[in-house]
């Protein structure tokens, strides 16, 4: 049975990155002209590699981005030809589809007004993805409360070619027919269309960029380490990789200083 950890709960058991927290300056964002998209994974403490954060540091990014002032807002709502649409922006993006995203997450977001997106693997909706062991994965069920709740965007993730080193190892139309099929199943179980794509493990190139547009998806999301401004285009979103590498301290400069 899974708890919601509670932003109560996280204060009430780790009283010392809570006192760390308080400590912060609060920074100035109001002139900031670019908006970092942060990429997570999964949240465990069960794992330790570059694709995992683990739930307490999570929880305190989560509490520090709250506490100095920022807005999580969808890829849809961010506008830089207004003031108010980048400043103290970010821009918060799940990979894969992990199930300890609702248990870690979703509380998170929730109290905080935070939007986030979740690219999809279609292939293992409601399975496990074997990664260093096995990873239990959201099911539509999940995904269409998610969506019901006006603070998840859904992309996708490709259906089955998530693969080390990604789309560019398959032929074009191998790539036009996976996203074809993602595309077909997100419509019967979500009952609406999907615009946003992120690339397996970062990899593209001109041609598939090319094939996403033609299928329908403007997003395209990168794993290039840059953060998004006014010249950013939609098809090339940089993101920023979020695990444990990163405490709170480091967190804050990263997110701002590239």
């Amino acid at each position: 049975m899974k708890t919601e950890v509670t932003r109560r709960d996280f204060l009430k058991t780790c009283g010392a990155a809570a006192v760390l927290l308080t400590s912060f300056p609060r920074y100035g964002y109001a002139a900031a002209t670019k908006v970092p998209v942060l990429l997570y994974h999964d949240i465990s403490d069960q794992f330790s590699d570059a694709y995992t954060i683990s739930p307490a540091l999570f929880a305190a990014q989560m509490e520090w981005l709250y506490a100095n002032g920022f807005r999580a807002l969808s890829l849809h709502d961010v506008d830089f030809s207004k003031q108010e649409g980048r400043e103290n922006v970010v821009v918060i993006t799940f990979d894969d589809g992990y199930a300890s995203f609702m248990e870690y997450a979703f509380p998170f977001l929730s109290e905080y007004g935070f939007k986030a997106t979740i690219n999809i693997i279609g292939k293992y909706v409601g399975t496990f993805l074997h990664y260093g062991g096995n990873r239990p994965m959201l099911s539509w069920d999940e995904y269409r409360y998610l969506n019901a709740s006006g603070l998840i965007d859904l992309g996708c993730h490709t259906q089955e070619l998530h693969t080390s080193g990604g789309v560019t190892n398959f032929p074009k139309n191998a790539l036009k027919e996976d996203l074809r099929v993602f595309i077909e199943g997100f419509h019967a179980e979500i009952g609406s269309d999907v615009d946003i794509l992120a690339w397996p493990y970062g990899a593209y190139d001109k041609k598939s960029m090319r094939v996403a547009e033609e299928a329908g998806f403007t997003y395209l999301l990168t794993s290039r380490e840059e953060r998004m401004s006014e010249d950013t285009r939609s098809n090339e979103i940089p993101r920023l990789n979020i695990n444990e590498q990163l405490d709170l301290v480091s967190f804050e400069q990263y997110i701002g200083g590239l």
